[in-house]
């Protein structure tokens, strides 16, 4: 007789085994496709080979969102294909081991994973993110950086005892704790505007901005310029960056914060909060492919159908890769809510893989 618990490790270990290789490959691969690509951009640069290299190992992490499901379709398919050429699934089912049996060690591996990712290597991989796109900034020049808000650049308000500011800046720099091309209006406490402010570049220290090359106009007055002007501002580098940071550059453990001090001061969090939901139904993404590859695989085919079955299942993920994206941009500009945005695609695709495979395999 045939222990369960037996068949259960063995098909657990067999998934484990796909699971490394293929990861491994297609890490592989997104990594030479990106280098590649950093490369071209990079010719008509003076950048060391040994710099592309670390930008592409920093951009790795960002791409496992696309790398994690199609390593789990592929090698879902690849172990029920595996046992169904050495004939193994046929003896099991005629053990009388239910179908569900052999799917269960999958979907465990793929909670496990998602759980590993979102709660262990996420923090990790924000602050590949931050690096990453430090250093994408300061090389492939016309890059805008980790800090742009808008097409027109960064926007910020600083409220003083008697004025207020708001300040406009082209680019920001966290490295060198700069402002380029920048634009101050000041308004007095009613509203009313008082003059305009523009500067090359402002260098920020705490609670002093110190500006260079000055123009200042005032209502029906000549402009006038300076080569330094100074302000007592209370925005510093820390309070900047806590406010504009994209989603991917925060840790799951901080995410929360983040989103509450935004929608505090007033800003849209909506973003963050896509995101925040994202990480939590990572489980289910994972469990869908699992679920596509069973039932592209758990049956025996030819040899032909077994290639088509390959083709049709990264068909199917491609899809439901930019299905996904689809609803979460919808979800970000507002116009779909956060929970049919993120969670109700791979819920959809669940109920309908398992409605199919209980037709088939229980039916």
């Amino acid at each position: 007789m045939i222990k369960p618990l037996i068949i259960l490790k063995y098909i657990s270990k067999e998934n484990l085994v796909s699971l490394g290789v293929l990861f491994f490959f297609i890490c592989f691969l997104f990594f030479a496709i990106d280098l590649v690509e950093l490369l071209r951009r990079g010719a008509s640069k003076d950048i060391s080979l040994k710099i592309l290299i670390n930008i592409s190992l920093l951009h790795l992490p960002a791409l496992f969102p696309i790398i994690l499901p199609t390593t789990f379709l592929l090698s879902t398919m690849h172990t029920f294909m595996r046992l169904n050429k050495n004939n193994e699934l046929s003896i099991i089912k005629a053990s009388g081991i239910s179908f569900w049996f052999f799917v269960l060690p999958a979907v465990f591996n793929a909670i496990m994973v998602s759980l590993l990712f979102t709660l262990l290597l996420n923090p990790i991989f924000s602050q590949m993110n931050i690096k990453f796109r430090t250093y994408e900034s300061l090389y492939f020049k016309g890059n805008s950086g980790l800090h742009t808000i808008s097409p027109t650049g960064l926007w910020l308000k600083e409220i003083t005892e008697t004025n207020e500011y708001v300040i406009n800046s082209s680019h920001y720099s966290s490295e060198e704790k700069k402002l380029i091309n920048v634009k101050i209006f000041e308004f007095d406490r009613n509203d009313n505007f008082l003059r305009r402010i523009d500067a090359s570049e402002v260098e920020m220290f705490d609670e002093k901005w110190d500006l260079k090359n000055v123009s200042v106009v005032e209502l029906n007055k000549n402009p006038n310029n300076f080569d330094l002007m100074s302000f007592k501002f209370d925005l510093s580098i820390e309070k900047i960056e806590q406010n504009f940071r994209s989603a991917e550059t925060i840790s799951f453990w901080k995410l929360e914060e983040y989103i509450n001090n935004l929608e505090n001061s007033g800003f849209n969090a909506r973003p963050h909060r896509v995101y925040l939901n994202y990480l939590i139904s990572f489980p289910l993404l994972l469990i869908s492919m699992v679920l596509l590859g069973t039932k592209l695989s758990i049956s025996m085919y030819r040899k032909k159908k077994v290639f088509l079955n390959i083709f049709s299942g990264l068909v199917f993920g491609v899809f439901f890769h930019f299905l996904t994206d689809v609803f979460r941009t919808v979800g970000i500009s507002g116009k779909l809510s956060i929970f049919m945005s993120v969670w109700a695609i791979p819920t959809i695709f669940i109920l309908i893989l398992l409605g199919y495979l209980i037709h088939t395999e229980d039916g």
